[in-house]
Order: C-alpha cells, then sequence, then structure tokens
C-alpha cells in the first residue's frame, strides 16, 4: 500500500517541525543503533525549537516513537504503546511507518516523522555531539535480500553519507567527550556500493588518530559484503583508532539454511573472514547473530549452527526466535511449530551461554587496560578493554577515563573488574 494513499497523517518536516514546536516530548527509541542515532538529531531538532525533552512520557505533552518491528513482538509492543499513550499527543518514526503503513490506519490521529525528514531539517543546525557514547551514521539502507528482513523494506538500498560528513562527526564525538563512538549502519561492509567509489576500508582510512581514550566500535556487517573487502577491513581497523571487536550476524551454521534465507555467503566464508581478522588482530572478539527455527530447517541444521557455534570460539551471541515478516518474501507455509522454534532457541542460548562464561572464567585474575564508557548506577560502570569486552567497575569513575583492571569475577555477558596501580 501506497504511503500517501493509506489515510494515515502524513507530515512533511516542516510541518511536523512546527507544530512540536515549544512543547514538551518523551522520545521512545526502540531498536539498532540507527535508530539511536535519528533521535540524536531528533532531540537536537526539537530543543532548537525550544521543546523540552522530558525523560518521563507520563511528564510529556507530546509521545514521539521511533519504532523498530525487527519480528512479530517488537512490532506488537509499538502498536500497544501507541494505544497507550492515546491520551497524548503522539507521532511515531523509525521503521513502522516505513514498512508497515497499514498498521497506523487504525491511528488516523498519529502523525509521521520520516527518517529522512529528521535529517533534512537538522541540515542547517549546528549539531554539539557531546557525551560519553555517541552514534555515528554511514547511512540508511542495505544491498542485502535476506528473506526474514523487514528493515531492508523500510530502509531501502544503501544511501552511503559522504566521509567528509562522517569523519567531521566522529571528530566532533570525540571533542564532545565520546569515549566510545559506534559507527552505525543496517549493513556497514555494504558502505559505498552506490557510490562504485567509496568503500568501508576507504572510510575507515581517513579516520584521523583519536586519543587513547577514545575508540571507535563498527556495526554489524554483512559477510555477504564483507567477504570481498574483509583483508583491507581488517588492516584498517588494526592501524585506525577502533576497537577489536567484528559483528558478522551469521544466522545459521547450515548452508541449506543460509540459502534459503537468502543470506549469499557460505560457513567456509564465515571461515575465511574469522581466519583474516584473527590473523591481523589476534585478540579481537566477534559477535554474531542466529535466528533459530528458519521455515524448512530441520534438526541435522539446527545441530550444524550448534557444531560452527563451538567451533567459532565467540565473545557474544544474541539468539532470535524465527518470526515471519510481511514483504519479505517469505510466505506463511513450512513455519516450524513454536514449540520446536523455542526449544531450538533454548538450547543454542544454553550451550552459547556456557562456551561464553567458560571462555571468561579464563581471563579472572588477568589485568587489562580499559576505558570507561558509562555509568550503570551510584557507584558502578562499565568499561570496555580494547577488544570491546564488557568490565563493570563497582567504582565512581568518569566516563572516558583509562585505567587498569584486575578481572575478579565474570557472568557469560560481562567481567567484573577492580582497579590497580600502574
Amino acid at each position: 500500500m501506497s504511503l500517501y494513499n493509506a489515510g494515515i497523517n502524513i507530515a512533511d518536516n516542516h510541518v511536523w517541525v512546527h507544530s512540536l514546536s515549544k512543547k514538551q516530548i518523551y522520545i521512545g527509541t526502540f531498536g539498532c543503533a540507527y535508530n539511536e542515532g535519528d533521535s540524536v538529531f531528533l532531540k537536537k531538532i526539537l530543543k532548537h525549537k525550544n521543546c523540552t525533552i522530558a525523560t518521563n512520557p507520563d511528564d510529556a505533552d507530546v509521545i514521539i516513537l521511533n519504532t523498530c518491528i525487527v519480528i512479530d513482538k517488537t512490532e506488537r509492543k509499538m502498536i500497544k504503546l501507541l494505544r497507550k499513550y492515546s491520551g497524548k499527543e503522539r507521532w511515531v518514526t523509525g521503521c513502522l511507518p516505513l514498512a508497515r503503513p497499514d498498521l497506523l490506519q487504525d491511528f488516523p490521529d498519529v502523525g509521521i516523522i520520516y527518517p529522512d525528514s529528521i535529517h533534512e531539517a537538522a541540515e542547517d543546525l549546528t549539531i554539539n555531539w557531546e557525551g560519553p557514547i555517541q552514534v555515528v551514521q554511514v547511512g540508511p539502507g542495505c544491498t542485502g535480500s535476506c528473506r526474514y528482513c523487514i528493515t531492508r523494506c523500510a530502509r531501502g538500498i544503501i544511501r552511503s553519507i559522504p566521509p567528509d560528513i562522517i569523519i567531521s562527526q566522529i571528530i566532533a564525538c570525540e571533542k564532545g567527550g565520546a569515549a566510545e563512538i559506534r559507527l552505525a549502519g543496517q549493513d556497514l561492509s555494504c558502505y559505498g556500493h552506490d557510490t562504485k567509489v567509496l568503500s568501508l576500508s576507504s572510510l575507515l582510512n581517513k579516520v584521523p588518530h583519536l586519543p587513547e581514550t577514545c575508540r571507535i566500535r563498527l556495526g554489524m556487517m554483512n559477510p555477504a559484503t564483507l567477504l570481498p573487502i574483509a583483508r583491507d577491513v581488517a588492516k584498517a581497523m588494526k592501524q585506525g583508532p577502533f576497537f577489536s571487536f567484528l559483528h558478522l550476524p551469521v544466522q545459521s551454521g547450515s548452508d541449506r539454511v543460509l540459502e534459503l534465507m537468502g543470506r549469499r555467503y557460505q560457513i567456509a566464508d564465515i571461515l575465511n573472514i574469522q581466519e583474516i581478522f584473527r590473523s591481523e588482530m589476534p585478540g579481537i572478539t566477534i559477535a554474531t547473530d542466529i535466528i533459530t527455527g528458519f521455515p524448512g530447517e530441520t534438526e541435522e541444521d539446527h545441530r550444524k549452527t550448534l557444531e560452527f557455534l563451538e567451533k567459532m570460539k565467540l565473545g557474544m551471541v544474541n539468539v532470535t526466535r524465527y518470526s515471519w515478516r510481511p514483504g519479505t518474501g517469505m510466505g506463511r507455509e513450512g513455519e516450524l511449530p513454536d514449540r520446536i522454534r523455542k526449544d531450538r532457541s533454548r538450547e543454542i542460548i544454553r550451550d552459547a551461554y556456557a562456551m561464553l562464561l567458560e571462555a571468561n572464567e579464563k581471563k579472572v585474575g588477568t589485568v587489562m587496560q580499559v576505558i570507561t564508557t558509562e555509568s550503570l548506577r551510584p557507584g558502578s560502570v562499565m568499561a570496555r578493554s580494547l577488544s570491546y569486552e564488557g568490565v563493570v567497575i563497582p567504582e565512581e569513575i568518569t566516563p572516558g577515563t583509562l585505567c587498569k583492571v584486575k578481572i575478579s569475577g565474570c557472568t557469560p555477558h560481562y567481567l567484573v573488574g577492580t582497579l590497580v596501580g600502574d
């Protein structure tokens, strides 16, 4: 259904900017780092229009939901929130109005702020990039055709932001006190594909030297687009101010399932990428995502995923049960019963977390250098090692502080450290 005939209150950037002027606004942000980046721009625009940004939705006159609909459960949550705040002025941005405008027909009084209009409205503003963790976007969209992903329906084909803009934002973030800069895109390694000239490695090579107290974390990269440039990207990361961290969403350990998903790579390609990055950065942390229970997945395919995870020796694993999404090219036929999807998900999580815990336990007693990145709660901060391992320190320490810690404990997901002297 066309966005322009869905009977929805569609607002261009001039309308929403002026309509929201001088109001008290709560912005709820859901989903990926790219959405977080859009919300940063949105807040800056609204503050420029003399709005007050509320931290509690109950205190706001206006609710803006920066939406995620990556799985059915999240989509239902977005609709539930729209109903919950029916007594207030409501606006939506993010992926829901782009990929599922039909869902908004039941909410004719809800306004729409398209993500592109946020960036258009911010073009003439001077943005102050202040804070310990910042997001810098490389451009929306991807080049994939994955048959489970509704995000590509929302964001479309990659539209790369010029390198000079990205670099200037990175520099501004560092000067604004950033300890961690998250370079974000739907698929970072397809950066530049729309230009036929730029590439992710060429972008990374342009990033200037940064102080030791500021590092850049690279976002998710599709193995299909990373493989041809893997060596160049790894070398650029090794030489630049980047965390030694790679987010490589494999999704399945079975070549047969990967083909069903439309992923355009095989497990041998993953092992090749792993070898390239670990040869350049031996201590690199590799994170992955797994979708379990994709239609057509057999018990043998599931076993291959378990075996793959053990072989990869990963540092982070995110597991999601398959959820049908409209517009992806997948029908509903062949869906596995929810019971099977749950059982397989639990087994993968159990095995993955056991491996992560075992790996972290081996780090207890070691000393590592870390950068504090954010306050978790009074008396506790999160820090990151150069390999992006999360280290919780039970101290009040200013974000952006370089310090040494001795690892005294752990969970599958993070380490616990105590400060040690030089």
